[in-house]
């Protein structure tokens, strides 16, 4: 097997930088001598998706308006971790409750992974929401509109069988939190 080796990087500068993303142009020499010169690099912070089941084996699903796509989606509550936040399961209640208006008896890290290592420096974790139950209002930030829907899990394992869950790492964090829920088995 060949050992495989990371690149050197011999320069590195920001070509933007907000509050959600920076873009960094990385000069790269690959371990065989090529040159990669810019090679982009997304800058995120982490991310949390939350898997919430109430008692009666429904999951808190959102259904939001997602502009990269042009569409609305059926997708996890969940979002950016906020700096505040001491580590993802505390990300993944706050967000939940923002999101959903929802509390949870008991909330667990499952999993942590990256959506696209080739480009983006971030990692998104899954968090498992046990006994999920409403608890008051949403909290929506600056263009978000959320419509919470509750369905039943068999029903999403067919939903996400017919590619009506399009985000690939929310598919990723449902799958596995349902396996580690003993819903469903692979």
């Amino acid at each position: 097997m060949t050992a495989l080796k990371p690149w050197t990087v011999t320069a590195s500068r920001i070509v933007l930088a907000d509050r959600w993303i920076r873009v960094r142009a990385d000069s790269c020499i690959a371990a065989n001598g090529d040159a990669i010169d810019p090679f982009y690099v997304l800058e995120y912070r982490d991310w949390v998706h939350v898997v919430a089941l109430t008692d009666d084996d429904r999951l808190v699903m959102n259904r939001q308006y997602r502009h990269g796509a042009g569409e609305v989606h059926l997708e996890l509550p969940g979002g950016v971790m906020d700096a505040e936040d001491d580590d993802a399961v505390a990300g993944g209640a706050r967000e939940f409750r923002e999101e959903t208006g929802f509390a949870a008896r008991e909330f667990r890290h499952v999993v942590t992974l990256r959506p696209n290592p080739a480009t983006h420096t971030n990692r998104v974790h899954t968090v498992l929401a046990l006994g999920a139950a409403p608890a008051g209002a949403q909290s929506f930030d600056n263009g978000e509109e959320i419509a919470v829907e509750l369905i039943p899990v068999p029903e999403v394992l067919r939903v996400i069988r017919e590619g009506g869950v399009q985000q690939s790492t929310h598919v990723a964090s449902l799958l596995l939190a349902l396996a580690a829920a003993g819903r469903i088995a692979f």
